[in-house]
């Protein structure tokens, strides 16, 4: 992720922390243990399904208020907010420990954790990328009053971005969402959304898809397992059979013999 966005897994029990803020929005959730603020002038608990939404140069401490606290938090300045979502201006966040309403902050925020541990998968980047959108939608839509442009009905432009992806997947080039969406002349925001709208999956999601239709022609083509792989933008075999047993149902191996 750029340097404006930053990202934090943390666990602790006795740490306690001394009255800061941060210079850019805090997005966190707890997700086990129960954590402590002090902040606005009062005591807050957020146990777990607390969310945690900090505004720019917030004043507050933190401490764990049961024997141990974890949380997810991404860190990320307004300017990298308004650049992602597509938005002009931000309102802030009104609370800073709402319930997460359907756990969906909190879902996004350890996606976006598994993304970023997960260094050798296909398209690394452009899943991060879609994965902090995901994080910065739900929370500013839901709990800071923005409003994103409506998904819109975007038939061509989709087409567009397909051929885009069938290029850079025969070409071995590697993709990005910035890169996909001056391709169609769309805010990488709006076209994440009007994908999803109108396909079920997000520009990453067909990305994939590409990439394994890739394999699966060079595989039945007679070329081997390690070599499509490679090809076809995967790490390695490894990462090849996994995504192909959970698209297809059966491993590249019994796709030859069949």
């Amino acid at each position: 992720m750029a340097s404006r966005h930053r990202f934090f897994e943390a666990a602790f029990s006795t740490q306690t922390f001394a009255r800061h803020a941060h210079e850019g929005f805090a997005i966190g959730a707890i997700a086990e243990g129960v954590g402590g603020y002090l902040c606005r002038g009062e005591s807050m608990v957020l146990p777990v399904g607390s969310l945690s939404l900090m505004n720019p140069e917030e004043p507050h401490t933190g401490h764990a208020a049961a024997e141990r606290v974890r949380y997810n938090m991404l860190y990320a300045s307004e300017a990298a907010v308004r650049a992602v979502l597509g938005v002009r201006s931000l309102r802030g966040f009104a609370e800073i420990a709402p319930r997460d309403r359907g756990f969906r902050l909190s879902q996004a925020l350890a996606g976006l954790a598994a993304c970023l541990n997960s260094p050798r998968m296909a398209d690394h980047r452009l899943a991060v990328a879609e994965a902090a959108h995901a994080v910065l939608a739900e929370a500013f839509t839901q709990y800071g009053r923005a409003e994103l442009r409506r998904a819109g009905n975007e038939p061509a432009a989709i087409r567009a971005m397909l051929d885009f992806i069938a290029d850079g997947v025969a070409a071995g080039e590697p993709l990005s969402l910035p890169d996909m969406a001056a391709a169609v002349s769309l805010n990488p925001s709006y076209l994440i959304r009007s994908t999803i709208r109108a396909t079920g999956l997000t520009p990453h999601g067909h990305v994939l898809r590409a990439r394994l239709g890739h394999a699966r022609r060079l595989l039945l083509d007679g070329t081997p397992a390690v070599e499509a792989a490679i090809s076809a933008g995967f790490c390695d075999q490894a990462h090849l059979i996994r995504h192909f047993r959970r698209h297809y149902g059966v491993t590249p191996g019994a796709l030859i013999r069949h």
